[in-house]
């Protein structure tokens, strides 16, 4: 039995919001990418047909970004994500059971409406429990879980548990056994924050939806960091989707092109912490992007004219450098005075909803450059990745120092 009124509580807590990232975001998410090869060859979808699903997601997010960071703020983050977890178990075993484009399609939209609502939701717990230095690290080691889900889906889903279950709708029905039992833990072990020390809020505030969208709406930074990952977000979505097919379709053996998910998914694990690390010793949030997004558009633009060793070097760099993308706008968004803890989850889920339109377009349409050469979809991605870095020069970043603080829970 947890005590709640341990001052380890928090960690437990925090401990419970990595965990749905590893099992939902990671996990349940990115086993699609390969097993795209069987569910074609399964289903008869073109790599077109492919995108779109892989759309399916983001598209939800655009619909749910914004009510669930809305829900967060009204409801609190327990029973919200408590409820994200649950249904996303059900909701992610559903894909198991399509037998052609519309209802896989369907299925990862429902799917996608709790997944991409973990975005929105889960990094308010970061803010309701932590400050200072400790509010950079405990987004970061959201994404170190994230990363660490991904890798066991990516490097086990096609080449082990696929032969082993007896094919990818078993697979998806494994996937959804962890995600229900994360929710009976937030129901019976999870509880919110209750006090703070002097200069903090006693508790965080519950606002009405109106007060909450009218006041996050008047604030000019969070619409910039929503198109700034409207571009960023869609070339990842893209190329991480594409990525393994592409590898196989220029001869690479398909466990060494599903492999390469894998090695993604461990240098991003690697990079969290010390790209926010290195943030708070330059006391800078926006030039480390700088650096991140950068990489990604680099790597994206020389995709198609490398060889083997320099695809393995850009997708090492590269991923290294983007693991703190996802922690750094998120701290970002709740450093903003405006913002902290009680409007969080509302200016996450407004920015995510932004994000998510890219991430929902980009897939599809990047796929259907193959026709005109199989490695024009990086160029394009490439491009939207390089608009994204223009936007975030938007962006003016304040310079005085936060005070941090430490303090029980």
């Amino acid at each position: 039995m947890i005590k709640k009124s341990s001052s380890n509580y928090r960690w437990y807590i925090l401990f419970l919001s990595m965990l749905a990232y590893a099992v939902i975001a990671g996990s349940a998410r990115m086993c699609m990418p390969v097993l795209f090869k069987e569910i074609g060859d399964n289903l008869s979808l073109d790599v077109v047909a492919l995108g779109t699903v892989w759309g399916m997601d983001p598209l939800a997010g655009v619909f749910v970004g914004l009510p669930s960071g809305l829900l967060a703020d009204r409801f609190g983050t327990k029973r919200t994500i408590a409820f994200l977890c649950i249904m996303a178990g059900f909701l992610g075993a559903l894909r198991g059971f399509s037998t052609n484009f519309l209802s896989l399609a369907a299925t990862m939209f429902l799917f996608g409406l709790m997944s991409a609502a973990l975005p929105s939701v889960v990094p308010k717990v970061t803010a309701e429990w932590f400050s200072g230095k400790y509010l950079g690290i405990a987004n970061a080691l959201l994404n170190v879980l994230w990363a660490i889900g991904s890798m066991i889906a990516t490097q086990f889903s096609a080449t082990t548990f696929s032969p082993a279950l007896g094919g990818w709708r078993n697979v998806m029905f494994l996937y959804g056994a962890p995600a229900l039992l994360l929710g009976l833990l937030w129901v019976f072990t999870g509880r919110e924050p209750t006090s703070k020390p002097k200069g903090f809020e006693p508790k965080v505030a519950k606002v009405p939806f109106r007060e909450a969208i009218l006041h996050v709406m008047r604030i000019k930074e969070v619409w910039i960091v929503g198109l700034v990952t409207m571009m960023l977000w869609g070339a990842s979505m893209g190329y991480i989707g594409y990525l393994p097919l592409y590898l196989r379709n220029i001869g690479w053996e398909p466990t060494v092109a599903d492999s390469t998910m894998t090695i993604l998914s461990f240098m991003m694990m690697l990079g969290s912490i010390p790209m926010v690390l290195i943030s708070d010793r330059l006391h800078t949030r926006k030039w480390v992007l700088v650096a991140c997004i950068a990489s990604v558009t680099i790597f994206l633009a020389l995709m198609p004219f490398v060889n083997t060793t320099w695809i393995w070097i850009l997708l090492i760099v590269s991923s290294f450098l983007r693991a703190g993308t996802n922690s750094l706008f998120n701290v970002i968004l709740l450093e903003i005075p405006e913002v902290g803890a009680t409007y969080g989850g509302t200016a996450i889920g407004m920015a995510n909803t932004i994000s998510m339109i890219g991430a929902f377009l980009a897939p599809p349409i990047g796929n259907s450059l193959e026709q005109y050469g199989v490695g024009m979809p990086f160029l394009f991605w490439a491009f939207l990745s390089l608009l994204s870095l223009g936007i975030l020069f938007v962006i003016k970043e304040k310079k005085k120092k936060k005070p941090e603080f430490i303090y029980p829970h």
